[in-house]
């Protein structure tokens, strides 16, 4: 059976490279199924995240831009 957790990481007002730490830790961590929402304002994360999430088997299911900051919504697939 799947777990069906939800993580939220809100990386606003935190540095790129400590708010990437904080992810690629959480997403090493995380079962199939799980979900990650990060709260994010940060460009330079966003895009080291695009770079490197291929590498941890995970499904995009949405970001959405909002007034102030980015949200981002994955979850980690079962690796076949």
């Amino acid at each position: 059976m799947e777990s069906k957790k939800n993580h939220v990481l809100d990386l606003r007002g935190i540095i790129a490279p400590v708010t990437f730490l904080k992810v690629t830790q959480l997403l090493r961590r995380m079962r199939p199924g799980e979900k990650l929402e990060i709260l994010g304002k940060d460009p330079d994360t966003r895009t080291q995240l695009s770079q490197v999430l291929h590498t941890f088997h995970y499904r995009l299911l949405d970001i959405k831009e909002e007034s102030s900051f980015y949200r981002i919504r994955l979850m980690k697939e079962k690796i076949e």
